[in-house]
């Protein structure tokens, strides 16, 4: 039967063993990292109550371990497939899990504005030349906060020790993730509990594990 994996962490979780979305989690070696995984003959449909299941297992083995890397939701392998997926990053999945040690993420979303939503309409690969198509390319791989981001990320900059963008789509609004060391958590809410006050179009969830850091993990 295969796995279902929650996640990649770096040692052994604390405590009990717990419980995934229906049976007993267990652990696997794999390189750099541990997976965290349950028996499972299918992926649970992509239902609010899996979905909400799969992130309070992550949320709760990451207040048992120093770092972890939440696997996204559905991922289901065999013993071939995580031997094949993970071989030979042993070193790219530690220095990814040493990244995110004792830190925790926030989430702010803001709503694109229709004006907004007009002026990032994306220009057809046609219309480019090759070189100005690499470049974009490069920059939508890597994409950079629009200005109107710039008074928060300033004055967040001095506890965020990680930062990335999401721009927004046609079903979710833009988003920006903070990676904040977890002894700094109540000190970033508390400072962004007044940003928020000062701009009604956004808002801010935290803290929770560094799902926006894991990108690519498995």
């Amino acid at each position: 039967m295969p796995w279902y994996v929650f996640a990649l962490v770096d040692a052994p979780p604390r405590g009990a063993k717990g419980k995934g979305l229906s049976g007993t989690l267990g652990l696997r070696r794999v390189p750099g990292a541990y997976a965290v995984v349950e028996r499972r003959a299918d992926v649970p449909p992509a239902e609010f109550g899996s979905l909400q299941r799969h992130q309070d297992v992550v949320a709760q083995l990451a207040g048992r371990v120093g770092a972890i890397l939440p696997v996204r939701f559905g991922t289901l392998l065999d013993d071939e497939g995580i031997d094949e997926a993970l071989a030979e990053r042993g070193d790219e999945i530690a220095e990814a899990l040493e990244s995110v040690r004792d830190r925790v993420q926030f989430t702010w979303r803001r709503p694109l504005s229709r004006s907004a939503r007009r002026a990032s309409k994306p220009v057809l690969k046609e219309e480019l030349s090759g070189g100005e198509y690499l470049r974009r390319a490069a920059k939508a791989a890597k994409p950079v906060p629009p200005p109107r981001w710039r008074p928060l990320r300033a004055k967040l900059a001095p506890l965020v020790a990680s930062e990335r963008y999401q721009p927004a789509t046609a079903t979710s609004p833009e988003s920006l993730y903070h990676l904040v060391a977890r002894d700094s958590a109540i000190r970033y809410a508390t400072l962004a509990a007044a940003l928020r006050h000062a701009d009604a179009r956004l808002s801010m969830t935290g803290p929770w594990p560094p799902f926006a850091f894991a990108a690519g993990v498995l």
